[in-house]
């Protein structure tokens, strides 16, 4: 089937009884529901200041989430404004010039996506701490267990997208915290100058190249292009970090192409970086549609008929999320 609709039904936002009545297939309210209701807005999202209990009363940990899919870090699980997670979330943080996250770990995977500005993260070995500073579409897939701890030194506010591989992870193990440790040594992730160092990629280090291999370089990523009409950057499985529970790529869309239903055993979820792509839906042979612009998320469950395609005025890209390690098993065909 091709995925070249009728624009007039692509947005249950703009029908109207007129058009309800000229268009069968966009009188189905289930369908643009919960449609509607799998997507994230990011102009939409009120940045929560408390996300984090631990960071209260120390304004040096000030951060703000933005809850996507799930709740990520945050034990806020019960808000009604985020997509259901599976086996991953999605959420945003800002993070102002100045401030860090404490050193800690969780029990699955996590990884940040620099959306804006330049971030340092660092990993723990054995009481010393090993440092890399990411740029935008830059990302660190954190590895199950390991402590780290990340801050803003640069000029400008950081923003990155995170993603647990877990739909309720458990809280964070937290290693040097300003309550228990003091806040000097808490902002060095617990180690003095003299046992902190420069990530070096080059480096014969075990520790350098576990925490090199973990790191993609947006800049330093080769683009594989598709039969289907689009190219890829790996950077969750085979190409990128080693993919633990989700696997994840950034595609770049060139205008006016797109591909034809697809459909997965696992969910999906596409989270826009640049330009606008248009989502669409099909349900016992209706279809439905919605067009997502920059930094916002697209959440495609299991089982479900979807296709994208780029109808706008410039190229796109997205991070493509697919809530499995396997390697690509969808046949992708040209709309």
């Amino acid at each position: 089937m091709s995925a070249v609709l009728d624009p007039a039904v692509h947005d249950p936002a703009v029908l109207d009884p007129a058009a309800l009545d000229q268009h069968p297939a966009a009188a189905q309210p289930d369908l643009l529901a919960t449609m509607h209701a799998h997507v994230g807005r990011h102009a939409e999202k009120i940045p929560d200041w408390d996300a984090f209990p631990a960071s209260r009363g120390f304004p040096e940990l000030d951060r703000a989430q933005m809850r996507f899919i799930g709740a990520g870090g945050s034990p806020k699980v019960g808000d009604p404004d985020t997509l259901p997670a599976s086996h991953f979330t999605l959420s945003m943080v800002h993070q102002s010039v100045g401030k860090y996250a404490v050193l800690h770990a969780h029990e699955v995977e996590e990884a940040f996506l620099v959306l804006a500005g330049v971030l340092t993260v660092a990993w723990e070995y054995d009481g010393e701490i090993i440092e890399a500073r990411l740029g935008p579409k830059d990302m660190v897939l954190h590895a199950t267990d390991r402590p780290h701890g990340f801050r803003n030194a640069g000029v400008d506010p950081v923003l990155v997208s995170i993603m647990v591989g877990k739909g309720k992870p458990e809280a964070p193990r937290y290693l040097f915290h300003p309550k228990t440790h003091g806040s000097a040594l808490s902002a060095m992730f617990g180690a003095p100058p003299e046992k902190t160092f420069r990530l070096d990629f080059a480096s014969d280090d075990p520790r350098h190249r576990d925490f090199a291999r973990h790191i993609v370089r947006y800049s330093q990523q080769r683009a594989h292009w598709h039969d289907a009409g689009f190219n890829h950057l790996p950077y969750v499985g085979e190409g990128g970090a080693p993919a633990g529970t989700y696997r994840k790529d950034l595609i770049r869309l060139p205008r006016g192409c797109g591909v034809q239903v697809y459909v997965r055993d696992v969910e999906d979820a596409y989270l826009v970086l640049e330009g606008c792509i248009t989502v669409g839906w099909e349900a016992d042979g209706r279809t439905v549609e919605q067009r997502l612009g920059p930094k916002d998320v697209m959440l495609n469950p299991a089982g479900r008929r979807h296709w994208f395609r780029n109808d706008g005025f410039a190229d796109a890209e997205f991070m493509m999320v697919v809530g499995t390690p396997r390697p690509e098993d969808v046949r992708f065909v040209a709309a």
